[in-house]
């Protein structure tokens, strides 16, 4: 029990110490193993996205050999053009993969910022309740541990403000440890969060070379295919092995659109057929539906091509369901969109695909980006309509192009 003149001091040191334990309790205790568990559990998503994208660039260099192997023999277009398709997707995975990671290192990025904003509120607040209270200690110069302890009236008396001072001497020394280590932590927060951010930028780095490296690999192939069409025996040859492909490929589609009208029984979407490329985008028609002649030599053209920039996007010309989207040698990455009534839209060379089969689309979405995978011969869009499977004139859905229909490499129209 304390008497005498030193009551309200000390009750004042008490008072203020328990608000001291308090704060400094809350900064040291609060939340600590929820925090470790979220960041075990990101840190293992952003691992995982780093392997990922080791595995993808080593997928890239054997790609890379292979096209240099291919390219040292001389060997057909289709498999060259086959060789760096898969270069191209690739590419483009590893990409996605470096988005994904970017948006997690972000999400961490912002927590981790919080959380250390945070703990340096309540650590400084802890700190200025400490200051406070050793300046409240010796506030008043009648007030000292030594008074305390020789103004004791009686032996328990002195006993008892011995162990009081102790108290408070190793409370002090407590609540130093607990700021110290406190102060630890946040520096370790903010190495963690330095170290984020640089992997962040490292990670924006190398989606800009992955995106550089895109860009010239199909460029490469573009000026590539213009070499070797002025070799006529050449192009002829590449023509007929397309032709054959996409005979094949006709007859697959046919059969499959045909059996699933007749296992769904769908009604045509209501509504207008749209445009598949936004009308702000710079295109034009470099080849409509119908025959043309391609190096001497007359071809069926199924559809429409929609010369664009690479990355454009691709819409859905009407609301339906995804039933195809992969890979093709000749159509590259394409998308089959399923609108009911037996009519079905395809949108091929696509650089990346953006829906799953099951998918269901609305008119308008995004479903794709420009490319120029599979058999093409440029950045552009082929688009074709199939009525109870079978390809068909666009005009009969989009009666004019909302956009010039421009020369062809082949012939003009």
């Amino acid at each position: 029990m304390t008497h005498g003149k030193y009551a309200p001091a000390v009750k004042r040191i008490v008072s203020l110490a328990l608000a001291v334990i308090i704060c400094v309790g809350s900064v040291i205790f609060s939340g600590g193993d929820s925090v470790k568990a979220a960041s075990d559990l990101t840190d293992a998503t952003v691992q995982k996205y780093e392997e990922q994208l080791e595995a993808l660039a080593a997928k890239q260099k054997e790609i890379q050999n292979q096209l240099a192997s291919l390219r040292n023999q001389q060997a057909s277009w289709q498999q060259e053009k086959a060789a760096i398709d898969s270069y191209l997707n690739t590419t483009e995975r590893k990409m996605e993969a470096a988005e994904i990671l970017f948006g997690e290192l972000q999400a961490q990025i912002d927590v981790t910022r919080a959380e250390i904003e945070a703990v340096r509120h309540e650590y400084n607040s802890s700190y200025q309740y400490f200051l406070d209270y050793v300046a409240l200690s010796y506030e008043d110069a009648d007030v000292s541990y030594l008074s305390l302890i020789l103004g004791a009236e009686s032996l328990s008396d002195f006993l008892s403000r011995v162990d009081q001072v102790s108290s408070i001497l190793d409370y002090k020394k407590t609540v130093i440890e607990k700021l110290d280590a406190t102060r630890v932590d946040l520096e370790a927060r903010e190495a963690q969060l330095n170290a984020k951010l640089q992997i962040q930028s490292d990670t924006i780095a190398q989606l800009q070379l992955d995106r550089a490296a895109y860009q010239k690999e199909a460029d490469a192939a573009i000026a590539r295919l213009a070499v070797l069409e002025q070799n006529e025996s050449v192009a002829l040859a590449n023509l007929r092995a397309n032709q054959a492909e996409e005979e094949k490929l006709d007859k697959e589609l046919e059969a499959y659109l045909v059996e699933l009208q007749r296992k769904n029984q769908l009604q045509l979407q209501a509504g207008e057929w749209m445009w598949p490329i936004p009308m702000s985008a710079q295109q034009y028609c470099s080849s409509v539906y119908g025959w043309r002649k391609l190096w001497g030599a007359w071809d069926f053209h199924r559809g429409w091509d929609i010369a664009c920039w690479l990355g454009t996007d691709i819409m859905a010309s009407k609301a339906g369901t995804v039933v195809i989207s992969t890979f093709h040698n000749s159509y590259g990455n394409y998308v089959v969109i399923d609108h009911g009534g037996g009519i079905s839209t395809v949108y091929a060379h696509a650089s990346k695909l953006l829906v799953a089969v099951g998918d269901k689309v609305e008119r308008g979405q995004v479903i794709a980006k420009v490319g120029t995978t599979g058999s093409s011969t440029g950045y552009h869009l082929h688009f074709e309509f199939r009525k109870n499977g079978k390809y068909t004139d666009p005009f009969e859905f989009i009666p004019k192009p909302p956009i010039s229909v421009g020369a062809s490499r082949y012939n003009k129209w």
